[in-house]
């Protein structure tokens, strides 16, 4: 008789592996923080589990993969609205960034991470940015872990940009951020791939040149992925050609840059010749569809990416941008935006979306080996997808429903490395969502008051 840790039968299971196989009556076992069969039919006969859940009528698919969010955003959703960029950033994320404490980061990032697992989410990618205060990471980072989600920690630096309204108190020397970036890799060691730390540039008007090198010197001697905010708006080969003469990703290049570590975010702006300089040197994009709209960025050109041969990924963005973590209503605006924006209704299909959401996201984050798969050896980062509501029924196809028809109520379970973390409308956390919700009005009162002072 053999005894496992979690089997789920029943299920209709979009494997996602390179040839999009489907079981459409299927079962998953798993192991520890590993599957260990995925097979067609019913579960063998003397086959059990400490947890058995049976997947009838659901949709199995590899977890979501959120390659972009700013956790400390979440307290601000909807201030700076109907505002670009730089405008929305000096009325919103900034000035509530310089006041806010280590508590408040942790109970952004529980509310942040939350949201993302009941959407779906197995991780989490965040581009942490107020830096004046190590312990702000280390409060962030506890929020996470708090929710068992599986997260990428990307903590990068400022060393100028004051003239753009970057609060002085986020700007320092890109040598001392990457002693920083030490500090949690040394502190954060014991979390194997359940937390990973990166660093990066923030933005292009708020890094110097000197302050690539010593990123990328550091990067590449540490052997540490990097991600960065690019060509979001037109301002970015504007800073670039006042002082240096050239547009950031022609300047990037030249620097060697552009590598199989990076991962660029939002990519509204590349250009043909910049598309083919990231498909060159393997650089990922994060492609965040619902901020963009809201800030009236424009329409990254990915299907161009992808015919280029970039992988490309799906964030939300911040809360404060967005206004959600919603991932389900990320990926609906990552297919639709490039439909209406070409008027081509193929443009990006729904399979294509998911593969973006999964594989994308795996091969973005470097772990395209580990996840974004559901097939034996792969880490247990799984989703039950369940079609059985108004807003779903009936499914003709699963990719189609979970793309254009779902909401976070199609989520009936998220499984991050093995662990159940939500399950028919509970987190295994056990933070209740109306005490969290209490928690951060009290915190926004105190925050308001500092901010309004």
């Amino acid at each position: 008789m053999a005894h496992h840790d979690l089997i789920i039968k029943n299920a209709d299971i979009c494997t996602m592996d390179a040839n999009m196989t489907r079981i459409q009556h299927g079962y998953v076992v798993v192991d520890g923080e590993t599957i260990t069969s995925v097979n067609e039919g019913s579960v063998p006969a003397g086959a059990e589990a400490d947890t058995v859940i049976d997947a009838e009528g659901q949709v199995l698919f590899p977890g979501f993969i959120d390659t972009h969010t700013h956790i400390f955003q979440s307290f601000l959703k909807g201030l700076g609205a109907d505002h670009r960029l730089i405008e929305w950033l000096n009325r919103s994320a900034l000035p509530y960034g310089k006041y806010m404490t280590p508590y408040q980061h942790r109970l952004a990032a529980q509310l942040t991470c939350m949201e993302a697992i009941k959407s779906g989410c197995t991780t989490l990618c965040e581009f942490f940015y107020t830096d004046q205060d190590p312990e702000l990471a280390d409060g962030c980072i506890a929020g996470m872990e708090d929710t068992g989600i599986r997260s990428v920690f990307i903590r990068t630096f400022q060393d100028c940009g004051e003239d753009y309204g970057m609060p002085a108190c986020f700007i320092q020397p890109a040598d001392k951020a990457m002693e920083e970036v030490s500090r949690l890799r040394h502190d954060y060691a014991d979390r194997s791939d359940m937390l990973s730390i990166w660093t990066g540039p923030d933005v292009t008007w708020s890094t110097t040149k000197e302050g690539y090198r010593t990123m990328l010197d550091y990067c590449k001697s540490e052997n540490v992925r990097y991600a960065m905010h690019i060509d979001e708006t037109e301002v970015d080969d504007d800073m670039c050609q006042k002082h240096y003469g050239q547009d950031i990703v022609p300047m990037l290049d030249d620097m060697g840059f552009l590598t199989d570590h990076m991962l660029g975010v939002h990519c509204v702006n590349l250009t043909p010749d910049e598309i083919k300089r990231f498909a060159d040197n393997g650089v990922s994009i994060s492609y965040n569809p619902v901020s963009n709209m809201y800030l009236g960025s424009g329409a990254a050109p990915i299907r161009e990416a992808l015919d280029a041969g970039v992988n490309v990924s799906i964030g939300t963005d911040g809360a404060a941008s967005n206004n959600t973590t919603n991932y389900l209503e990320s990926i609906k605006f990552a297919a639709l935006v490039q439909k209406g924006f070409t008027r081509d209704a193929a443009r990006i299909t729904a399979p294509q979306t998911i593969r973006m959401a999964t594989n994308g996201g795996a091969k973005a984050i470097g772990m395209p080996d580990t996840l974004g798969v559901v097939e034996k050896g792969r880490k247990a980062d799984l989703i039950l997808f369940d079609p059985r509501k108004l807003t779903s029924m009936p499914m003709h196809d699963p990719y189609a429903t979970t793309v254009y028809s779902s909401t976070p109520e199609n989520i009936s379970t998220t499984i991050v490395n093995g662990k159940i973390v939500y399950h028919d409308g509970k987190f295994a956390c056990g933070i209740d969502e109306r005490d969290l919700s209490d928690a951060i009005n009290a915190e926004l009162t105190k925050l308001k008051s500092q901010v309004d002072a």
